[in-house]
């Protein structure tokens, strides 16, 4: 498959003026059927907004109705929408999706190729449609598209480079400092790689996923468990000393607990690492704003150094502690920590004129500080929300979702619930554009532009956590399913089937040893049989 590639980033976006639309009704006045049906119906219009301008390209512009590659040309949006096309039960559009998938071209990629970013969208995309639909063919597309990454843990460490090229079959460094790679990225393909081990029984994958945690293990920080965003991935050195768990760290520690979770509770190792490193969260990174005792928010660190802001990426964190509370008993009692954030978050979203989260917000701590002189206005929102805008932009992200998706699916409580179609409400209102959903300049401005892009993250996560907040029952428990960082389930295979996984693992080293010593070999798994 050949597209043409454009690549968003290299100049200023073009903002466009907005059309609003008048506000959905209030969350008491409709059915939990009847919202769930207007997630699904924006879900609609935007995938066929999509399929009409820009079908098998990577993004629809929404305002303009143009295409757009942004991640290599393989039909991003296509991928990444493939389990929630499943979920809705929408049957045609997922095998029109799906017939697509199975002519995908991966050797036709023009650019580098982003490692984590063609792993949590591509290679999520496939495994979760597997997962939910049986179908095969989504396995040998992930088969074929993984066996094309891994020559980018081919470092002296394992740690990847950020970029492979798929011409020359060789991993590319970054432009930053030290040619170094991003904690997130780093550590943000394990969960797809053992998965998709567990299904295929080569244990290639999980282990080439699972060997940059061997680096992390013997590196020297200030904070044991907390790690710089930047990682020299031939000596497995920091570089600087930047401590986030916003944008360039979140996923890293995201995926701390759901590789625990994927092994079903039994690796005692990545066990350990998640308890040293959301205690070290707990002690050093936790704040609560001024006159705002019932919130608490995620502060960044850079040479121990606080400052006072937050990512509306960050937001993944009150689900994913919420999350490591239920399976982790030493962690039982950070139930608390994960209600205060999911209200920090939470009223970060109110703060604003549109009702929509900055990508940054700030606050002001307990002594008074805060990242810089502050206008009139932050102020007033600082005293009567605990946050303001820093970075005031919106580009369609599901983080705050995400968490009270799973705040509802653990507690039951309504008010979740509420919360998330507040924040439905006021993206129907600001951001749906002329073919799909568009993101803004400003969410503090009484009249945002539009910035014309729609990642594909909208139709897998946005929409998706959306959609699952109405079930009356759980579809995807969280002791069956584990949702990776792209919100695409995948299963969590019991103890009879991680043993079976194992057993074939052996085997395969044990039969690479006997073809050698020339010695007859019997497979582990003979035994159940």
């Amino acid at each position: 498959m050949q597209q043409q590639q454009q690549v968003l980033g290299q100049a200023s976006p073009v903002f466009h003026e907005a059309h609003y639309r008048s506000p959905l009704p209030f969350a008491h006045e409709l059915t939990n059927q009847e919202k769930q049906q207007a997630v699904k119906d924006a879900f609609v219009f935007a995938w066929e907004g999509y399929r009409k301008h820009s079908w098998g390209y990577d993004e629809n512009r929404p305002v303009t109705n143009q295409p757009v590659n942004t991640r290599n040309g393989w039909g991003a949006t296509i991928v990444d929408a493939l389990d929630t096309l499943y979920i809705m039960g929408l049957k045609d559009e997922f095998q029109e999706a799906r017939d697509f998938v199975a002519n995908i071209d991966w050797s036709q990629a023009d650019n580098l190729v982003q490692v984590f970013e063609t792993t949590i969208r591509y290679v999520g995309g496939l495994l979760s449609a597997y997962d939910l639909s049986g179908d095969l063919v989504f396995v040998e597309k992930t088969v074929e598209l993984v066996d094309r990454l891994l020559p980018a843990f081919d470092t002296p460490t394992g740690i990847p480079y950020q970029y492979i090229n798929f011409k020359s079959g060789r991993g590319v460094k970054s432009g930053f400092p030290e040619g170094a790679s991003c904690l997130a990225e780093i550590g943000t393909v394990q969960l797809e790689f053992t998965r998709l081990s567990q299904i295929t029984g080569n244990w290639t994958y999980h282990d080439t996923g699972n060997k940059v945690y061997s680096a992390f293990h013997k590196m020297k920080v200030t904070d044991p468990g907390l790690y710089p965003h930047l990682i020299n991935a031939d000596t497995g050195r920091p570089v600087g000393s930047y401590v986030t768990w916003g944008g360039m760290g979140d996923s890293f520690y995201e995926y701390l607990i759901k590789q625990y979770v994927l092994s079903d509770g039994k690796n005692q190792f990545m066990k350990d690492m998640v308890i040293e490193t959301y205690r070290a969260m707990e002690q050093h990174l936790l704040q609560v704003p001024k006159d705002h005792d019932d919130l608490i928010y995620l502060v960044n660190k850079n040479d121990g150094v606080p400052n006072q802001v937050m990512d509306e990426l960050a937001c993944f964190a009150p689900g994913t502690i919420l999350l490591a509370s239920h399976w982790i008993d030493e962690l039982q009692d950070m139930d608390a920590i994960a209600s205060g954030m999911m209200q920090g978050c939470f009223y970060a979203w109110q703060s604003t004129r549109t009702g929509i989260a900055p990508e940054v917000f700030g606050y002001i701590d307990k002594d008074g500080r805060s990242y810089a002189n502050l206008s009139k206005r932050q102020r007033e929102l600082a005293k009567a929300f605990g946050a303001f805008p820093v970075y005031p932009s919106y580009i369609l992200r599901p983080e705050t979702l995400e968490s009270l998706f799973y705040f509802h699916q653990y507690t039951g409580e309504e008010v979740y619930q509420d919360m998330a179609w507040e924040i439905f409400n006021a993206i129907h209102t600001y951001c749906r554009a002329n073919s799909g959903f568009s993101g803004l300049d400003n969410v503090d401005s009484f009249f945002p532009k539009w910035d014309d892009r729609q990642e594909s993250f909208m139709f897998a996560e946005t929409f998706k956590y959306l959609y699952l907040i109405w079930d009356d029952q759980p579809r995807f428990p969280f002791d069956e399913w584990v949702f990776n960082t792209e919100a695409h389930p995948f299963k969590i295979p019991k103890t009879k089937e991680l043993i079976s996984w194992w057993r074939s693992a052996v085997d395969t080293v044990c039969e690479l040893a006997c073809q050698v010593f020339g010695l007859f070999f019997l497979p582990l798994n003979f035994l159940n049989e």
